[in-house]
């Protein structure tokens, strides 16, 4: 199922900047729902990563309804929004739509620090970015297109949901940013324990095209444990050869190398 949105600023974020883009996406996600004509499903915030300007909601139907078909169609509309933006194509929605999607394209042209919005879902992910002046929208998509393929990413499991959902995050070690992860539905028991720990997660990742950052790993496959280095443990680094009784210290052995 797929029940969550999420948006993403990349590159450094104010307080105030991520204030508005959160007010802009609740503003969308409202309209699109208006739109689409669901009704009794509750938006509430699934995830907001550190060191990352990401803002995951999640639909919840309220009165006990278990309609996730309509919860579906609005998902699928955020992504369609996100795909009109990217293409620099007219949006396919009615006007509240339209402004709060403009809304959020347009803090790349009303900040210098903020360099791609990024629309996620389960399905895929749409990077849009400000076109230069002298380059068509058509050009700026071939270049700044994120396609997936196989590989891993190693780091850190931060942020596992108590509602055994499909969604968790990772801290990949070399760039130390959020990297979405989408399970197959049946394998959420892989996640078990798997919390604060490092590990490399193997699926389908999209890359940022331009920096090389994994952004997300869906259909995950396989998640390892990897043995963490403690604190003090190069003491026990005693070399490939064991020491005899009578064998000199290391040092006087470097010592009578370097002097010979």
């Amino acid at each position: 199922m797929s029940d969550t949105v999420t948006l993403a600023l990349q590159g450094t974020v104010s307080l105030s900047e991520f204030s508005a883009a959160v007010a802009r996406f609740n503003g969308l996600i409202a309209a699109l729902a208006a739109e689409t004509h669901v009704e009794n499903v509750e938006w509430q915030i699934d995830a907001l990563e550190y060191s990352s300007a990401i803002t995951t909601a999640r639909g919840v139907p309220l009165n006990g309804a278990s309609d996730t078909a309509s919860i579906e169609r609005v998902v699928h509309a955020y992504l369609e929004v996100g795909e009109a933006l990217e293409q620099g194509q007219t949006i396919p929605f009615p006007q509240p739509v339209q402004k709060e999607a403009r809304g959020l394209a347009e803090l790349l042209s009303s900040s210098e620090d903020i360099e791609a919005v990024r629309f996620e879902t389960a399905e895929a992910d749409v990077i849009i970015r400000e076109t230069a002046p002298d380059q068509s929208p058509k050009l700026a998509l071939v270049e700044a297109k994120a396609e997936p393929s196989y590989g891993s990413v190693t780091g850190r499991v931060q942020t596992l949901s108590s509602r055994n959902a499909l969604r968790f995050v990772v801290y990949d070690h070399i760039y130390d940013r959020a990297v979405s992860c989408y399970l197959v539905k049946g394998r959420e028991a892989m996640m078990r324990q798997m919390w604060d720990r490092v590990a490399t997660v193997e699926g389908w990742v999209t890359r940022d095209p331009q920096t090389g950052r994994p952004l997300t790993i869906r259909r995950v496959s396989k998640v390892t444990p990897l043995t963490e280095v403690e604190p003090g443990d190069y003491r026990r680094a005693r070399g490939a050869i064991p020491r005899g009784e009578d064998d000199p210290p290391p040092e006087d052995q470097i010592r009578r190398f370097r002097d010979g």
